[in-house]
């Protein structure tokens, strides 16, 4: 009897449930549309954000061209700013210069005018109670063509300027060839055309040019100049051969 009772029990406890079979398709039907819009989501999700990418480099892109016009203004102002500096700064530059080389030959023009003060005072009334004929000064400069040279010589008549001295010079040039020491006298180094006779009352130029053989260093310029007449004169004078520069018209 025992027996029985339980297994009635068990039996009692299972229940049978109806099967909902409209919602079973339902759920399948979700499912199925599930698994086809999830891919369709996905895509459009990624457009999405693709385009917003786009949007936003867009924006930063037109944000960058923004800014590199604007540095691109700044530098080309800077360049300007710079290019206006240098210009000021070459123009400051070259009228310094310029007021450099007017300083510099109202310099030269005041020590031509005190030298040419110099010499007329010399030559009015000497300081030294010399007078007569004088070998006052020599200039040599080089011209275009090689072992050619013009020359430049200043004779004057000191003191008594009442009458006019007259008469001749000589040149004659000392120096070196190779290792071998020379003296060369006028005719040898004279070009044609050289003033050698002078006639003044207070002062005369004499020009000419020198035409030296090759190789030829000169070390020294002898000058002689003998006045005629009444009472005449013989002096000499030693110049160190030197340069000049081609400042004077003289100088061709």
């Amino acid at each position: 009897m025992a027996t029985k009772k339980k297994k009635r029990s068990s039996a009692s406890d299972v229940m049978l449930v109806p099967v909902d079979r409209s919602r079973q398709r339902r759920i399948r039907v979700y499912l199925t549309l599930v698994a086809l819009l999830a891919p369709l989501l996905a895509f459009f999700a990624g457009e999405f954000y693709a385009n917003h990418a786009r949007v936003m480099d867009t924006s930063r892109a037109q944000a960058l061209e923004v800014q590199v016009v604007a540095l691109q203004g700044e530098l080309q102002e800077a360049r300007d700013n710079l290019a206006m500096q240098r210009t000021d700064s070459e123009v400051s530059l070259q009228a310094q210069e310029t007021v450099r080389t007017e300083i510099k030959d109202l310099r030269d023009q005041i020590a031509e005018l005190d030298e040419a003060v110099a010499f007329y005072k010399n030559v009015m009334a000497p300081g030294s109670g010399d007078s007569g004929l004088r070998i006052e000064k020599l200039d040599v400069a080089a011209t275009k063509t090689p072992g050619m040279y013009t020359f430049r010589l200043v004779l004057t008549q000191v003191g008594d300027n009442r009458g006019y001295l007259s008469g001749n010079y000589s040149l004659s040039l000392s120096g070196r060839q190779g290792e071998e020491a020379i003296r060369l006298n006028g005719s040898e180094v004279l070009a044609e055309g050289a003033e050698t006779r002078f006639k003044f009352r207070y002062f005369q130029e004499l020009s000419g040019r020198l035409s030296l053989p090759d190789g030829v260093e000169p070390d020294q310029l002898t000058i002689k100049a003998v006045s005629t007449g009444r009472r005449p004169e013989k002096v000499e004078r030693n110049f160190i051969w030197q340069l000049q520069e081609k400042n004077s018209a003289w100088a061709g």
